[in-house]
């Protein structure tokens, strides 16, 4: 997959500052694609073929790293 391809971005607020959300690929349906979360300095990528449950996936992934660093 090229990075020259058609991508998704989505920017949500949140109490410790901006979810950066960039989903590239799912097209056409059915294949893989990749999202990129970041909030902070920190940014996880995560891989899938269904590009909402992807999208959940990672951002479920990076609020409970961020829940985890709160609580050590």
């Amino acid at each position: 997959m090229s990075k020259a391809e058609n991508y998704e971005m989505m920017f949500f607020p949140t109490r410790e500052g901006l979810l950066k959300v960039h989903a590239y690929g799912f097209n056409p349906c059915g294949s893989w694609g990749e999202v990129f979360v970041t909030l902070g300095s920190e940014t996880i990528c995560v891989k899938g073929f269904n590009r909402k449950k992807t999208i959940m996936r990672a951002v479920k992934l990076r609020l409970q790293s961020v829940e985890n660093e709160k609580t050590d």
